[in-house]
């Protein structure tokens, strides 16, 4: 059974569809989400530094 799922991962990973897909939401959309995370916890740090 677990082997089925491999089995249908796999060849879902080599479907360009779901290649391209993944890469745009990579670019897109997590990118974005990092990017907000990242620059508020420089915000924090910065803040620190200012008080301190």
């Amino acid at each position: 059974m677990p082997y089925d799922y491999f089995d249908h991962f796999l060849k879902q990973r080599n479907n360009p569809i779901f290649t391209e897909t993944t890469n745009v939401v990579r670019q897109k959309f997590w990118r974005e989400t990092y990017d907000v995370v990242e620059s508020q916890q420089w915000e924090e740090i910065t803040e620190k530094i200012r008080k301190g």
